[in-house]
Parts: C-alpha cells; structure tokens; sequence
C-alpha cells in the first residue's frame, strides 16, 4: 500500500504470506529505539500527526511501538508548504516541499535536542530522506531503508562467506494471479473476490 498506515493490515498479511511482510517503516520503531540510549528521542515525521493517533494500538500490537512513549517525538507534516499536495490525493513537487521538510526537522531538532535519529511514517517522505540526513546530521529511516534491510537479508553478501551462489535474474517474471495465495476461505471475506 502506499500509506504508513497498512500497519493495520500487518496481521492479515503475515498470515497469508511466505515470505516476509513488513506494511509499514514503522516496523523499525523498536530496532531504532533499542540502538540509543534510553534518554535519546526518535523524530517520527508523519504526514498527518492527528492521524496517527487513532493508529496507537495497531502500532503497539503489531510492531511495539507507543505513540505515548514520550522518547517518540512525533510531527506532522500537515502544515509543511505544498506538502498539502498529499492529503487532496495530488502530486507533490519534491524540489518545492524539500526546503519546508528540512526547516521542519531543524526546528524539532532545536527545541528537542535530545533528538538522535529520523523515522519517516509516510510512504510520501522517503524523497525528503537524503536531505533531512545532510540538514540534521542524524539518520533517517523510512519505508526504503526498511525494504532494503529485508531485501539484504536474502542476497549474497560479498563480503565474505560463500559467494556468487544466486543465480542472476534471467529478466523473466513468474507467472502470477493476484490473489492466488489468499485462501479459499479468506477470499469470501474480501470485496474484492465477490
């Protein structure tokens, strides 16, 4: 899905799945908040603050995470100049919102300097990712990073260890119908299989 708030989805997906299922960059929340101290404070910058609220006990049911814990510091982007774009269901212009997005992590930076990491909520922020990191300094986490940390942990690393044993990709897709691994009965359930 194309919105942090799938979380809610998480169980459903695990459970149909094979192979791993993380709906939301907010699966990182606990691996982010174990890696600092416990005084240390996590920026989570979602599109909509009012909106993740309703979500709390999705988030600490599924992954853990306390919006109440006060170490999360969380911020809305709601008010971020042409950052609108989102909530009206329109494109945003990147270059025009970057500078609106780094003015606002610098702020909560200042007023909470405390402030040792950025995690991105919204499947909306990860283009704002790379200048947050230089603006702040602090590292930034959102839906990409979390995907690539999975992704890496079924490829060969060439590192060391056993090398070249994955065979490169012959540029051909599986066959697949969507939904074929939904069961019978869970399909009756859905809208979309009526």
């Amino acid at each position: 899905g194309d919105c942090g708030f799938m979380m809610a989805f998480q169980p459903f997906a695990r459970d149909v799945a094979t192979v791993p299922v993380f709906m939301s960059s907010m699966v990182q929340s606990p691996l982010i908040s174990v890696a600092f101290d416990k005084y240390d404070k996590v920026l989570i910058m979602t599109a909509n603050s009012a909106t993740l609220e309703p979500q709390k006990d999705v988030l600490l049911k599924e992954c853990g995470f306390d919006v109440e814990d006060d170490r999360f510091v969380i911020v809305g982007c709601q008010d971020v100049p042409g950052f609108d774009a989102v909530a009206k269901g329109g494109k945003v212009d990147i270059e025009a919102v970057t500078p609106g997005m780094v003015k606002l992590a610098l702020e909560v930076l200042d007023q909470q300097p405390s402030l040792r990491a950025i995690l991105l909520e919204c499947t909306e922020l990860p283009p704002y990712s790379d200048a947050l990191r230089m603006a702040t300094g602090l590292p930034v986490w959102d839906a990409i990073t979390c995907a690539d940390y999975f992704i890496s942990s079924r490829k060969d690393n060439p590192r060391f260890g056993l090398n070249d044993w994955q065979f490169d990709w012959d540029g051909k897709q599986d066959d697949y119908k969507w939904g074929q691994n939904i069961p019978e009965n869970e399909r009756k359930k859905t809208l979309n299989f009526r």
